[in-house]
């Protein structure tokens, strides 16, 4: 874009924004660092493991594309996502825990939930969006020029993004770019991924009270050997048999089931390995 470019009201003045980014640029890295800090810091705590935590500053070429776009004449003070965040999180019922940690470390400036009520066939551009900026309590020379400056929080699970990455790559960024000749399928694969979502959270809360079984039938000085092996029966059995050593990770672990398996012993109940 030439630097002087202007929109249709002669407003758009590309030169004294590109110098004005260049003095703010440091103040949105210092930003972004810090953003990305507490939101680490935050989601660790609260033992949410995520799919990936990304982060950007908007270009230049990006700003001025839609200052242009919108006709804006001041986009470093209209645009509220020049610094971003994406959290891309394993399971559906994370979003609402992320969403709480949001609430609890910025000051939330508006909240977009494309996610609740919408309809099946927008799945690829569900997400949350959350604008935001640091809390009134972070003070003195570290952040200073930064906690009145927006940041945007995007919060989607792994099928959400991967469905919007593939949307993105074949350039149809809402439903109505579709031709209706392809629309059969669209709504059929943002249906896959959608249904990947449900009974991806459907599984984990079937494998978390698989493990609650497991230990249900464990007591005191008794354990259930009938019980199929499997990495959370076995897993729970090596702690019973062994308590005073250091627990196996789970791929420790599942390797040592294929090793039973290869021997034998890895089908029927543990009362094989007692």
């Amino acid at each position: 874009m030439p630097e002087d470019a202007t929109d249709p009201t002669g407003e758009f003045d590309a030169a004294s924004i590109k110098k004005e980014y260049a003095e703010r640029l440091p103040a949105y890295e210092r930003l972004q660092e810090e953003g990305r800090y507490i939101l680490h810091a935050a989601l660790h705590a609260a033992n949410i493991r995520l799919d990936s935590l990304s982060s950007r500053v908007k270009t230049l070429d990006s700003l001025l594309g839609k200052a242009k776009r919108k006709q804006l004449s001041k986009p470093l003070e209209d645009i509220r996502d020049i610094v971003g965040f994406r959290i891309v999180c394993l399971f559906l019922s994370d979003i609402s825990r992320i969403s709480l940690i949001v609430r609890q470390e910025f000051t939330v400036l508006s909240e977009d939930n494309k996610i609740e009520g919408s309809e099946v066939s927008t799945f690829g551009y569900m997400s949350l969006h959350f604008t935001v900026t640091l809390k009134s309590e972070y003070v003195g020379p570290r952040y200073k020029g930064i906690t009145k400056i927006p940041i945007e929080i995007q919060v989607r699970t792994v099928a959400m993004n991967s469905w919007a990455t593939i949307s993105h790559h074949l350039e149809y960024k809402t439903e109505n770019d579709v031709p209706s000749s392809l629309k059969r399928d669209f709504y059929a694969l943002s249906g896959l991924f959608y249904l990947a979502d449900v009974h991806f959270e459907m599984f984990f809360n079937a494998s978390r009270e698989s493990r609650q079984r497991a230990e249900s039938l464990a007591s005191g000085n008794y354990f259930d050997l009938d019980q199929e092996v499997n990495l959370d029966s076995l897993a729970l059995y090596l702690r019973f048999k062994f308590p005073d050593r250091k627990r196996a990770e789970s791929g420790a672990i599942s390797a040592f089931i294929t090793e039973l398996s290869r021997a034998g012993y890895g089908k029927g109940s543990l009362r094989r390995l007692d």
